[in-house]
């Protein structure tokens, strides 16, 4: 039996909005989204396999997947808004194809459904084998400067390095080889029967608005589409207040 993901949950009886974060991050990413949310609303911040909760098995997120279905069955939540952030929305995307019935809304934050760029698999193998090697959590630190759009300052980049210097780096290494091995997802987006919404950072370089917004426009054009102004790609800690004020018009939708 699949081991529920490690999460912090609020509590409550209110939907619940499940948010899944980017790489090489956890749950801490979302805590500024969390406290912003409305109290009507449950919000539940994961952590994914390798980035705060146990790896299992060969790298896949499909074991991330089974992961926040064991969490929602051991909440005993039928239901929830879906919410993920750059890798998170890949989640997002798999567990929508998987479980369409579980997924009551669909936020795709950052991040796109194309195998490639930000996630190109040749790389991420590399990048697992200098985690694994003299650099380890050094491989990824690079993660910062990407992930912050050009008005972040020090404080929140401490903040980012902070996170990634906290994580194991062979767990680390397994989150890049299956990153390296995630399927397309468009079909899932596609197909999934409840609102959506599309949110992307002005200046986000690792998944460019410009590029990508248009791309899942095209799949889903009836998604609520939102760029926020000023920030890069970490959205959720860049301008929280703007993505918690999304994802709470996102829950009105699926309620």
């Amino acid at each position: 039996m699949t081991a529920p993901l490690h999460a912090l949950d609020r509590g409550g009886d209110g939907l619940p909005v499940v948010l899944l974060h980017a790489f090489p991050l956890d749950h801490r990413m979302w805590d500024d989204v969390v406290a912003l949310l409305p109290a009507d609303l449950r919000p539940i911040a994961v952590d994914l396999p390798g980035l705060g909760s146990p790896t299992v098995g060969e790298p896949s997120l499909e074991r991330a997947v089974d992961g926040v279905l064991a969490l929602l069955d051991d909440l005993g939540l039928d239901r929830a808004v879906v919410a993920g952030l750059s890798t998170g929305g890949y989640v997002a995307t798999m567990l929508a194809g998987r479980a369409p019935e579980r997924v009551a809304a669909l936020a795709l934050c950052d991040t796109t459904t194309v195998v490639g760029p930000p996630d190109e698999p040749g790389a991420r193998q590399e990048t697992a084998r200098q985690l694994e090697g003299a650099l380890g959590i050094a491989a990824v630190m690079d993660s910062v400067s990407d992930g912050l759009g050009p008005h972040a300052g020090p404080e929140l980049a401490g903040r980012v390095a902070q996170m990634i210097e906290g994580q194991v780096p062979g767990d680390v290494a397994w989150v890049c080889r299956a990153l390296a091995v995630r399927p397309d997802t468009t079909e899932a987006l596609r197909a999934h029967p409840g609102p959506v919404l599309l949110l992307f950072g002005e200046h986000d370089t690792p998944t460019p608005p410009e590029q990508r917004l248009p791309e899942l426009q095209a799949v889903r054009p009836d998604a609520t589409s939102v760029v926020v102004p000023g920030s890069g790609h970490l959205t959720a800690l860049e301008q929280p207040a703007a993505v918690a004020d999304a994802l709470a018009a996102l829950a009105g939708r699926a309620s």
